[in-house]
């Protein structure tokens, strides 16, 4: 950090006490349609034959009849097949979706199992399901499960060694599985479990099951988990992690138990999500003893790590005084399925009440998942656990509560701005990053098409409908690639947020002179912030602003930017509203090449580029056109190659 940016902070930079900037936005989440989905925009089903369209309705009638009988709380669970999607307000109809005609080595990816149709089997699972929950032997399981969740989480969270190891090779808390197996599991279980170990496993090394261990002769052979990805068996990541959080637990406890603000909370996680039924309301009018099915998608922000999907209870519980536990765990040992790919044992967190509005989260992520669909680039931090760790999900809750500065500017007299145009700035900027996150996932919303290229590399590809004011649409393509790079994440993550290289990489800004005008700073590091990133040609010519945030975290680094004309952000900054104005982000995460070793960073870095652009050619039923791939293909590839040139340069 230089000296002007340590003074900005001391001096310039005033914390926002504002509710608004301290808790989830909601005013800008979901909306229930008419088709009783609860979505960031204003998508809609189109259903593509006669026999889909009768097993709707089939479905629904179903619906109707059983549904006084649940005895589900509507109030809280409005709509028992309502999915709310972090899309960012974008809409597009992905059911729409076609193989391209430019190639015919082209092939539409999916990382679904399912035959049907996708709303269908979604619609006709949740209701199996809901009318599952509904009778009164399977709520008492469900409770029994739950409770004995929880008694299982609170142990977790409390315990030391040897239950909880540092590992040799990574930054993390990992769970012994060895001791978790003798400590937790019924015998018959923990039987079959050691007999699986013992055939991959040196039985001597029981206690480290990560490890590589070595043969008598002296050779390696592949770290468990590894050979669990190879064989298809479903592999264990479990982790833990401790923060603290600048929002009381009470509230805490509301942002994970409302669905709609967990959902925005973790956005960056959670691709879209459903209360199936509500068992209990809990008591004293607070969250206490609330039990809750829902499922929910989880994701990675690139399209080559496939998305997770669980259907699981959720239960809260106040252990003490100002101490609190929220646990979800799966119910497939209740409602068994064909086909378990995914599975979540006991995970959630323990929230303490500290002084000064402050919360202790302890926070256990320990789920079962088959990672064989898991892209070989992705392997190094997927496979450890350290993707989906419980250190991503702690830092997306302080990432919340992180105290916002003030407008900075060096181009006009920030005083000028009112207190609603910071507000809406950051809210469009908040809506921008969601969209981010949900479109470059591979979230079963997203039906990607992957293009292969003639010197052995491809690229994903997708289309996406957005609507006017008017209501006339238009057609945008959604693009992205990911690489190795061979520079450390944060000079990477430095090099993409700073103005003065933009133009060493941006394709429409090469020779142009770039500024940042105008910043907010965003929780303690100055480098998390909203920018206003402005594209000289001339001292007075103005070609393009761009709206950018950039936030750097240990488990994955955004430079997330969108263009905007000048009379929008003129508007933004007035305290316009931000929801009447059109998004379609670009950027970059980076993500280390595998796992932190003792805080240190690793000499290289995954790098996913992703763009968003309006595109005439296409249609909501075809890709586009070859010159338009033509065009992405050399956008992409070009991105790439300034960047990695840049990085591999000493004067950047």
């Amino acid at each position: 950090m230089d000296m002007s940016e340590s003074e900005e902070i001391s001096q310039d930079q005033e914390i926002s006490s504002d509710d608004e900037m301290m808790r989830p936005d909601i005013t800008d989440a979901s909306s229930v349609n008419g088709d009783g989905y609860s979505t960031d925009s204003d998508y809609s089903e189109i259903d593509d034959t006669e026999n889909t369209e009768s097993s709707v309705e089939g479905l629904e009638e179903m619906k109707i009849t059983t549904d006084e009988e649940l005895g589900f709380d509507h109030e809280i669970n409005p709509q028992d097949d309502n999915m709310i999607q972090n899309n960012g307000y974008v809409p597009f109809n992905s059911d729409n979706c076609q193989s391209p005609q430019i190639s015919p080595r082209s092939e539409v990816e999916s990382v679904s199992f399912r035959n049907m149709p996708l709303e269908i089997n979604d619609r006709a699972s949740d209701l199996l399901m809901a009318v599952s929950v509904g009778s009164d032997v399977n709520k008492k399981k469900i409770n029994e499960r739950a409770v004995s969740a929880m008694d299982e989480l609170v142990r977790k969270c409390l315990a030391g060694e040897p239950l909880w190891q540092h590992r040799q090779d990574c930054d993390l808390e990992t769970l012994n599985e060895g001791e978790y197996i003798r400590e937790f599991r019924p015998f018959d279980a923990s039987l079959g479990e050691l007999m699986r170990i013992i055939e991959m496993e040196d039985p001597q090394n029981l206690a480290n099951l990560y490890e590589s261990n070595a043969n008598t002769n002296g050779t390696q052979h592949k770290p468990m988990f590894q050979q669990d990805a190879e064989k298809n068996f479903l592999q264990t990541e479990a982790s833990r992690h401790i923060g603290f959080v600048r929002m009381d637990a009470t509230s805490l406890v509301e942002c994970l138990m409302d669905v709609k603000q967990w959902s925005s909370v973790f956005s960056n996680i959670v691709s879209r999500t459903a209360v199936l039924g509500v068992l209990s309301r809990g008591v004293a009018g607070n969250y206490n003893e609330t039990l809750q099915v829902m499922k929910a998608e989880f994701h990675m922000p690139t399209p080559l790590v496939n998305s997770r999907e669980s259907q699981f209870a959720r239960y809260c519980k106040q252990i003490g005084p100002g101490t609190w536990g929220v646990v979800d765990v799966s119910l497939d040992s209740l409602f068994p399925y064909p086909l378990v790919i995914f599975r979540r044992r006991p995970s959630g967190c323990l929230i303490v009440e500290m002084p000064d509005g402050y919360s202790k989260v302890i926070w256990v992520e320990h789920v079962e998942v088959d990672n064989k669909l898991v892209h070989r680039m992705f392997w190094p931090i997927v496979l450890p656990g350290f993707a989906f760790s419980a250190m991503r999900w702690v830092a997306s809750i302080v990432r919340l509560c992180e105290p916002v500065g003030n407008i900075i500017s060096t181009s006009f007299d920030s005083a000028t701005i009112p207190r609603n145009g910071k507000t809406s700035v950051l809210r469009l900027a908040r809506r921008m990053m969601r969209s981010f996150y949900h479109d470059n996932s591979a979230s079963t919303d997203n039906l990607w098409v992957r293009i292969y290229l003639c010197d052995g590399g491809d690229f994903r590809l997708m289309t996406k409908t957005i609507y006017a004011l008017n209501g006339s649409p238009s057609s945008t393509l959604v693009f992205t690639t990911s690489l190795w790079v061979p520079a450390p994440p944060k000079r990477v993550f430095d090099f993409l947020r700073h103005g003065d290289s933009r133009n060493k990489w941006d394709l429409l800004a090469r020779g142009y002179a770039v500024q940042e005008i105008m910043h907010i700073i965003k929780g303690e590091s100055p480098e998390n912030r909203v920018s206003i990133m402005q594209v000289n040609s001339a001292p007075n010519q103005i070609e393009i602003l761009y709206l950018q945030e950039s936030y750097s975290h240990p488990t994955g680094s955004y430079v997330v930017y969108a263009p905007i004309d000048i009379l929008t952000m003129g508007m933004m900054l007035g305290g316009g509203n931000s929801d009447l104005v059109n998004i379609l982000p670009s950027g970059f995460v980076i993500h280390p090449d595998g796992p932190l070793r003792n805080g240190e960073e690793t000499r290289g870095s995954l790098l996913t580029l992703a763009f968003h652009i309006m595109d005439g050619s296409s249609t909501e039923d075809y890709l586009p056109a070859a010159d338009s791939v033509n065009t992405i293909q050399k956008i992409l590839t070009e991105t790439a190659t300034l960047i990695k040139t840049a990085l591999l340069s000493d004067n950047l």
